[in-house]
């Protein structure tokens, strides 16, 4: 299925150079193109440093200790600490206006396990 996808996306940049005028280009010369430049995800590259840095902070404030497992199964910080740090609050987002709250969740983890 990869290299039909692949397929595709060369004639399709063999069709936009045509129309456009532009040199054609060999296939192995699209596939070194298409390997460097900013073809990355660097929005996933983002989220998983500022995920893993939160992690860690989430444990410094919580005293680098974990949470009883009775209270969190997931082997991490409170509850407490995790709506210091902007956890999803619905009551905080609409009473407070902590918009903010809205967005921070995605870098926040319950625990390792959830984590990982």
């Amino acid at each position: 299925m990869a290299a039909i996808r692949t397929d595709i996306e060369w004639a399709e940049n063999v069709a936009w150079r045509r129309k456009h005028g532009k040199k054609y280009i060999s296939w192995t010369d699209f596939d070194d193109e298409k390997k460097g430049g900013l073809n990355r995800p660097f929005f996933t590259y983002f989220v998983f440093i500022v995920s893993t840095v939160m992690m860690f902070v989430e444990l410094g404030k919580n005293g680098w200790t974990i949470e009883e497992l009775s209270k969190n199964p997931m082997i991490g910080p409170s509850t407490n600490t995790l709506i210091s740090l902007g956890a999803k609050s619905a009551t905080k987002i609409v009473n407070d206006q902590q918009y903010y709250r809205l967005f921070t969740p995605m870098f926040l983890h319950a625990g390792w396990i959830h984590f990982f």
